[in-house]
């Protein structure tokens, strides 16, 4: 496997991971939010408070998302 093909899986696992539950309770017969839907409206609170049109902090915290999930499941090697 060539180092490029064992990047891209590796940040294809990390973005996978962004769609497990944030707080997942157990016992409880309901989806809550996902990693990556709690961490965008984080993103985007902070982005809009600050005043960015909504078309820009949206783009913006797509890309800032998957880049935080990924820096982060490689930094946990």
């Amino acid at each position: 496997m060539t180092p490029e093909k064992a990047k891209e899986m590796n940040e294809e696992r990390a973005l996978e991971r962004g769609n497990q539950l944030a707080f997942p309770h157990v016992g409880f017969n309901h989806n809550g939010l996902s990693k990556k839907e709690y961490m965008a409206t984080q993103i985007m609170c902070g982005l809009l408070s600050g005043g960015c049109p909504v078309n820009y902090a949206v783009e913006q915290t797509v890309d800032a998302v998957d880049k935080l999930l990924i820096a982060l499941h490689t930094n946990k090697k």
